[in-house]
């Protein structure tokens, strides 16, 4: 079965880190991230990320990614070194 997902984000590659760019329309999910962050003591959040699969031989569409957040500007959210380039982000949630 192929379900067809609107992203909310593309993920780029930043050196030794990436960055999850999501887009201006889904701005509320950046909004609940950080609401949920600014309860939080600790200052290292990890965050599970949805994503399109880079494996098209994988009968899976999307991969799920535990990632470190580093640091968040906007609604751009830097984080750990994600094996992605140009990929499609679906979904980012707070791991808890």
């Amino acid at each position: 079965m192929r379900i067809n997902l609107e992203p909310v984000g593309i993920i780029k590659k930043a050196g030794k880190c990436s960055e999850i760019l999501i887009y201006s329309e889904f701005e509320q999910l950046i909004k609940n991230i950080a609401a949920k962050l600014g309860k939080n003591e600790s200052t290292e959040q990890s965050l599970l990320i949805v994503h399109k699969n880079r494996d098209n031989n994988d009968i899976h569409q999307v991969q799920v990614t535990k990632i470190n957040l580093i640091d968040r500007v906007g609604n751009i959210l830097k984080v750990g070194k994600i094996d992605a380039n140009d990929d499609s982000v679906l979904d980012v949630r707070l791991n808890e």
